[in-house]
C-alpha cells in the first residue's frame, strides 16, 4: 500500500513576518480601499467586550482619527481682546498707583489685583476687598485656559515669546507635568492656565483649583498686609503728601517701559528676520556649492 506523501513542512516564519498579538500578519498587504458607495464591513469590536485594554485601544484609535476643528479667527479675537483690555487696565493702575492707592483703593484692585496692589489697598473693607480681588484675578484665567485648550502648544509658545519667560516657562512645564492640580491652585498665571487647557484638564477641576487657590492667596496677602501695616501706611502718607510728583514719576516710568518694550520688540523682529535671511543664504550655498555672499 502506497503511503501518502508527507506533508510539506511550512517554511519557518521570518522575524519580519511574525504574527502580532492580534493574530494578523503585519507584513501582509493592506486591503484595498472600498470604492465610493460600496458597503464597508463593520469594525470588529467583539474582542473589546472581553478585553477592556483592547476597548481602550479602539477608543483611542477612533479619537485619533478625528481632528479637532480649527478655531476661527473670530474665536481668537474674542479670546485675545479681553486679555488685551485687562492688561491695559493693569498698565493704567500701575501708572496712577499713588493717586488710586490713596484716593480710590477699591478701583485700584479692580484694575489690577496683583499682590502689591492688594497690600496698598489694605484699608478697603474685607468683603468688597475679597469679592473684587477674586473677580479681577479670575477674569483672565479662563481665557488663558481656553487659549491653551483650543491652540495647544502654539498658545504656550506664543505666551512664552510675549512674556519672555524662557527657562522659567520650561521649568513650569516640568512642574505642571508632575503636579498639574497643585500648580493651578498655587500659581494660576497665564502659562499654568494655558497648560491646563492644552492638557485637557477638566473645566470643573480647573475652576475649583483656580478659585480655591485665588481665595487662599488673597487671604494670605490680606494677613501679610496687616503684619506690615506701619511701612504701608508710611508709603501711602508719602504718596498723599506728594501726589502730583509721585504720580508724574510713575506715569513717566510706565511710558518709558512701553517705549523700551516696543523698541525691543522691533529689535527682536529685525534679528529674527536677519536670522531667517542668513539661514536661507546658507541653504542656497549648500545647494549650489557656492559660498554665501
Amino acid at each position: 500500500m502506497d503511503e501518502a506523501p508527507p506533508a510539506e513542512n511550512p517554511e519557518p516564519a521570518s522575524p519580519g513576518s511574525a504574527v502580532d498579538d492580534h493574530g494578523s500578519d503585519p507584513t501582509a498587504a493592506p486591503p484595498a480601499l472600498a470604492a465610493p458607495g460600496a458597503d464597508v464591513p463593520a469594525r470588529d469590536t467583539s474582542s473589546a467586550v472581553s478585553n477592556p485594554d483592547h476597548a481602550a485601544e479602539l477608543a483611542d484609535d477612533e479619537l485619533a482619527d478625528v481632528e479637532p476643528p480649527k478655531p476661527s479667527r473670530r474665536t481668537l479675537i474674542l479670546l485675545i481682546a479681553p486679555i488685551i483690555i485687562l492688561s491695559t487696565a493693569g498698565t493704567i493702575a500701575t501708572a496712577f498707583t499713588p493717586t488710586l492707592a490713596t484716593r480710590h483703593p477699591l478701583l485700584l484692585i479692580a484694575l489690577d489685583a496683583r499682590n502689591r496692589m492688594l497690600v496698598l489697598a489694605r484699608e478697603v473693607d474685607l468683603v468688597p476687598f475679597v469679592v473684587v480681588a477674586v473677580l479681577r484675578r479670575s477674569l483672565s484665567d479662563p481665557l488663558f485656559y481656553l487659549l491653551g485648550r483650543l491652540y495647544g502648544d502654539r498658545a504656550i509658545r506664543w505666551l512664552e515669546k510675549k512674556g519672555g519667560g524662557g527657562e522659567l516657562v520650561k521649568m513650569t512645564e516640568r512642574w505642571f507635568a508632575k503636579a498639574s492640580y497643585l500648580m493651578v491652585f498655587l500659581f494660576p498665571g497665564a502659562i499654568v492656565c494655558a497648560l491646563a487647557g492644552a492638557t485637557r484638564m477638566r473645566p470643573i477641576a480647573f475652576a475649583a483649583c483656580n478659585v480655591g487657590g485665588t481665595l487662599a492667596s488673597i487671604a494670605a496677602v490680606r494677613v501679610f498686609s496687616d503684619t506690615i501695616s506701619s511701612p504701608v501706611e508710611a508709603l501711602l502718607g508719602f504718596f498723599d503728601r506728594n501726589l502730583v510728583l509721585t504720580t508724574s514719576i510713575t506715569v513717566g516710568l510706565v511710558v518709558l517701559s512701553l517705549v523700551l518694550n516696543k523698541v525691543q520688540g522691533r529689535l527682536d523682529a529685525d534679528l529674527d528676520e536677519l536670522d531667517d535671511e542668513l539661514d536661507d543664504e546658507l541653504d542656497d550655498g549648500a545647494t549650489t556649492g557656492a559660498p554665501p555672499s
